[in-house]
């Protein structure tokens, strides 16, 4: 199986366009003997050169290997563009073959001494399955870092196959039946759907103290034209698939359904680097509410919960990191319509779950862990690789419905795991850009998968 990570890490090719933001900055060098001793002073990151400390970058990337770029010992500058459009091509089983175009932006809105750098995804894409996907994911930090903007914007006109709640297997649906039609069929393996997604949401946090942030956020999904292309309820016995049957007991509609919500989000950042941190610390926590009033099929709550960690492993070649990434989250207070309940790789950059195909895992909570160690590999910086591992648990709700009881699925129960290695070409040295190509294994699957960016 080769492709593209679910669809947030589409970029594959040769870049267009770079404006590297290229003149000096910044204040006289901290005297040094070693780079131990900046990373001391100044944390993973600073290097030891020519007496003084400076920001560590690699000597070489994509741009200076083609004779686009100039190699010159240069440090970005407040307001100059970072950014590269590539075409996208590949082929992911879940998509067919898709095309189209990523956009890759990075700036400093400050300060780069001050302020960590801001960046911005977008991507426009169709597939042979004619799909069509629009997507920009964003986090903007102003001067000083004393706003964080976050966004996920999408418009997909797409199909996708699911496979019921949890990560154990799907129960047999014997002696079960909706609404009087009599005993079900059992639905094993991939439920393929047709579904269209339109998707605002939108974190606005201020710094209140310290690196701590706190701020309110909106969250607009409609999900409408969905076909259940599995079910059929005049077959004989019923076929009926997992997403017609919790709509039907939950109370959904079986077409379309929005969930529309509230947050309020506190964030604890330290990263060097939203694009590709060698240090610090990501950790996030956020409750939002779906009121009926704000046009939600149903009240219901989310709480979400993320933490990423990054070690520096080497003084002197500071990308060489142990890169540590949790998810946790669930519905309370109410029910979630099916497609809006967490699922694999449907994160705002569709990157949890390497090796896995999107959406193969959702449920009413899940936990999703990943471990990755990034290395150079060339010592001009333009190769790195790395080695990742992952896991994932999701619950599935007990049932209790007209004679059908199913006693359902908790966090750890039947976890899955999977895990990879990966090739990096650092296609931006100024905002640390890499191009990825990642070898996966996972239960009877292994996958080749080509991105733009760290998965973390």
């Amino acid at each position: 199986m080769t492709g593209v990570q679910g669809i947030g890490g589409l970029a594959v090719g040769l870049a267009l366009l770079a404006v590297p933001g290229a003149s000096e900055a910044g204040e006289a060098p901290v005297g040094c003997e070693d780079s131990g001793q900046c990373r001391a002073r100044l944390g993973n990151g600073s290097v030891c050169h020519s007496g003084g400390c400076e920001p560590y970058r690699d000597e070489t990337d994509l741009f200076i290997a083609v004779g686009l770029a100039e190699k010159t010992p240069t440090r970005p500058k407040a307001f100059q563009p970072m950014l590269a459009v590539l075409p996208a091509f590949a082929y992911n089983p879940s998509v067919g073959f898709l095309f189209g175009a990523v956009g890759i932006f990075g700036i400093h809105l400050g300060d780069p001494e001050t302020t960590t750098i801001s960046n911005l995804q977008a991507m426009v894409l169709y597939t042979t399955k004619n799909q069509f996907i629009t997507q920009v994911s964003s986090t903007f930090l102003t001067e000083r870092n004393i706003w964080e903007f976050q966004g996920d914007w999408r418009f997909m006109l797409f199909n996708q196959d699911t496979y019921g709640l949890g990560t154990g297997h799907t129960p047999v649906s014997s002696g079960f039946t909706v609404n009087g039609i009599g005993t079900t069929a059992a639905v094993e393996g991939a439920q393929p759907m047709n579904m269209n997604l339109l998707r605002f949401r939108q974190n606005a946090l201020r710094k209140v103290w310290g690196d701590l942030y706190i701020g309110p956020g909106l969250s607009f999904d409609r999900y409408y034209g969905i076909e259940d292309l599995r079910l059929d309820l005049n077959a004989n016995p019923p076929v009926v698939t997992s997403h017609y049957a919790y709509s039907q007991i939950e109370g959904f509609g079986t077409k379309s359904y929005n969930t529309n919500g509230i947050s309020l989000n506190l964030l604890f950042d330290t990263r060097d680097s939203t694009i590709n941190a060698y240090r610090g610390v990501y950790a996030s926590f956020s409750y939002q509410w779906n009121p009926t009033w704000f046009g939600s099929a149903q009240d219901s709550g989310l709480v979400s919960g993320e933490l990423r960690t990054y070690l520096g492993l080497s003084s002197a070649v500071p990308r060489n990191v142990l890169a540590f990434w949790v998810v946790a989250q669930g519905q309370v207070g109410g029910h979630l319509p099916y497609l809006a309940l967490p699922a694999i790789g449907w994160d705002a950059r569709n990157r949890t779950g390497r090796g896995w195909i999107q959406g193969r895992f959702r449920g009413t909570a899940e936990v999703y862990t990943e471990a990755e160690w990034r290395f150079r590999i060339t010592e001009n910086g333009l190769l790195g690789g790395v080695v990742f591992a992952n896991m994932s648990t999701f619950t599935r709700p007990p049932v209790s419905y007209q004679g059908y009881v199913e006693t359902g699925e908790s966090l750890f129960e039947h976890p899955e795991f999977a895990g990879g290695l990966g090739l990096r070409i650092m296609m931006n040295r100024q905002s640390r850009t890499n191009i990825t190509l990642d070898l996966t294994v996972a239960q009877h699957t292994t996958g080749f998968y080509f991105g733009a960016g760290e998965a973390f």
